[in-house]
């Protein structure tokens, strides 16, 4: 009987791509054939967010798979089977480990362990410690499959030509709930966007004092009031609002962030991804130090690889 490894995939875009590459070696690592769970989360009424892996160029033979816990008998067998796996002899579940507050850190998989023939793996997997030693077939997994339509953006030559530097901001961080949003959920919101702003401003400080003549790009989920904030400073925004397919756009401006040569990142997954699929070596890419947010602190304790500069 085939041995496989199920990734459950859930929330957005850079999420899903940590879980993903995780998942994937993992199951090189394991000599299992690997599969990806794409349906059982998002088929939760509280789930806001949709599968977005399809626009890459995903090998045919890495697909996703029927074998997944749906509907309400499905989210009862996979909270039983969860529940009695640490007793068996034979493990179904590779779970990431969480210590207090829900912080998580690489912790290596043990792969000596007695498995069943099917394993579900299930975590966020934020760190590149799981997967960097298969770098290179994760750069073409994540190559958008319209690449060429893409080539042909706005903004790409501008990005290629010049010294560019990537900036990223997301707005409504706390607001973005299926729950009732609080006062308290936008005031937080708000103070983020301050502290990215200020995060920014002091990026943009470190690359002119260590570039010749840097461009700055910024990207956004919403560039309300944007203007106002950088009018003193000559930034270019990333605005490809005129494509009305969300996940097109997504994967767009990813591409599109990937060919900056430098960055600056916050904590946002698809942020991490636009510097990490970079195939710049000469690229400096900074980060906020630990504790520069009020309200989000970086759950994963190696989320930031290691040769990114902390600000």
């Amino acid at each position: 009987m085939e041995e496989k490894l199920i990734i459950r995939l859930s929330n957005n875009l850079g999420n899903q791509m940590f879980m993903f590459a995780a998942g994937y070696a993992t199951s090189k690592l394991m000599n299992r054939k690997f599969y990806f769970d794409n349906l059982s989360s998002y088929k939760s009424k509280k789930n806001i967010y949709t599968y977005a892996l399809d626009g890459f160029q995903i090998p045919k033979d890495i697909t996703s798979t029927n074998d997944v816990f749906v509907k309400f008998s499905g989210y009862i067998r996979r909270k039983i089977k969860k529940k009695i796996d640490p007793f068996l002899k034979k493990k179904s579940f590779i779970l990431e480990k969480y210590h207090e507050n829900k912080e998580t850190q690489f912790s290596k998989i043990n792969t000596n362990q007695i498995f069943n023939n099917t394993i579900y793996m299930e975590g966020y997997f934020e760190s590149e410690k799981y997967f960097s030693q298969y770098k290179s077939d994760l750069i073409n997994f994540f190559t958008p499959k319209k690449k060429l339509i893409f080539q042909n953006n706005k903004y790409l030559h501008d990005i290629q030509k010049n010294e560019s530097v990537s900036f990223c901001i997301r707005q409504d961080r706390f607001s973005e709930k299926y729950r009732n949003i609080s006062k308290f959920d936008r005031d937080k919101s708000t103070i983020f966007l301050k502290e990215q702003v200020s995060f920014i401003f002091n990026a943009i400080k470190y690359f002119k004092n260590r570039l010749n003549s840097p461009s700055f790009y910024l990207w956004s989920n919403n560039f309300k009031n944007l203007e106002e904030i950088f009018k003193d400073h000559e930034i270019t925004f990333i605005d490809n609002s005129d494509i009305t397919d969300n996940l097109e756009k997504m994967h767009l401006d990813l591409y599109l962030m990937t060919k900056c040569k430098h960055y600056a990142v916050i904590p946002s997954s698809f942020n991490w991804w636009g510097a990490w699929l970079s195939n710049n070596t000469n690229k400096l890419v900074i980060r906020p130090k630990a504790d520069y947010f009020k309200h989000l602190q970086v759950k994963n304790r190696d989320y930031w690889p290691d040769d990114w500069t902390s600000l």
